[in-house]
């Protein structure tokens, strides 16, 4: 499996000219995974990632804090990576942390740019002005959208109607309640992947989330709600629970349980035509 540090479409700004917030000894904003890939399925990671670039320090938080589930989704790196190789797609995954801007949040999302996350607080967040706020995204959330779009788009241009799955985890406590879920399957209106999904994982015995822990009906995320859906296009989220990936070899191992779960699925022809909704 390749991976190489970014692809970058016409209209996304080089690093170089973004307004100081992505040094040169940065990482880029996103990383394309295995992009000669064979399978018609584009897999996403939006919070992957804890990485803080050098500008903006820890955003005032402690070393540790950039190890807890409110900075990246724990385990998603390696469990990505996983269904990346297995299932011979191209991917990209989001290279920073959520906390400096979540990609998977409409930019007048009051949870954008998160002042308090779960009970803490973020200090290098307070007090932003909208022209910062302006420079973060340019920075780390439109060069990831514009690299999404173009591969989306490679597809389209080459007559093949491509599928959507994003991979997140979700933390097993949250605001007191043990969430029972091992995992959890996100969908709205389209169920073509999400629908055999739920069941494959069912028959493997597991405790499996019909939009749980959040529901794809009513907050959809950004980024499937903009690339997949307004299109059409197949497509799903999938949540694991994080105390089920947070070693390397139990995130291979979920890994290798949905890429079983999914490889059926995303085999069939049939899947990979555009359905708008009603």
């Amino acid at each position: 499996m390749s991976v190489i540090p970014q692809s970058r479409p016409q209209d996304a700004p080089a690093i170089g000219d973004l307004p100081g917030l992505i040094g040169p000894e940065d990482p880029p904003t996103f990383q394309e995974w295995n992009p000669a890939g064979s399978a018609p399925v584009l897999l996403l990671a939006d919070h992957a990632c804890r990485t803080m670039p050098t500008a903006l320090g820890r955003l005032g938080l402690l070393p540790e804090q950039l190890d807890w589930h409110i900075a990246f989704d724990i385990g998603i790196d390696c469990l990505f990576g996983r269904v990346v190789e297995r299932l011979d797609a191209p991917g990209l995954r989001h290279g920073y942390s959520r906390l400096i801007i979540d990609p998977n949040r409409h930019l007048d999302d009051p949870t954008s740019i998160c002042v308090i996350s779960d009970g803490v607080i973020i200090p290098g967040n307070r007090g932003l002005t909208p022209e910062a706020a302006a420079e973060r995204a340019a920075a780390f959330f439109h060069p990831y959208h514009q690299a999404i779009d173009a591969r989306l788009n490679r597809f389209l241009r080459a007559g093949q109607v491509p599928a959507l799955v994003s991979l997140h985890s979700f933390t097993p406590v949250m605001r007191g309640f043990r969430r029972p879920w091992q995992v959890g399957v996100m969908w709205d209106q389209d169920g073509r992947i999400a629908e055999p999904l739920m069941k494959a994982l069912r028959d493997q015995g597991l405790c499996v989330g019909d939009n749980e822990p959040y529901s794809g009906r009513t907050a959809h995320g950004y980024t499937v709600e903009t690339h997949a859906i307004a299109r059409g296009l197949p497509n799903v989220l999938i949540e694991v629970r994080q105390d089920l990936i947070e070693t390397r070899d139990r995130a291979l191992q979920w890994g290798d349980r949905l890429a079983d779960a999914l490889a059926p699925i995303l085999a069939d022809p049939a899947l990979y035509r555009m359905e708008t909704a009603a």
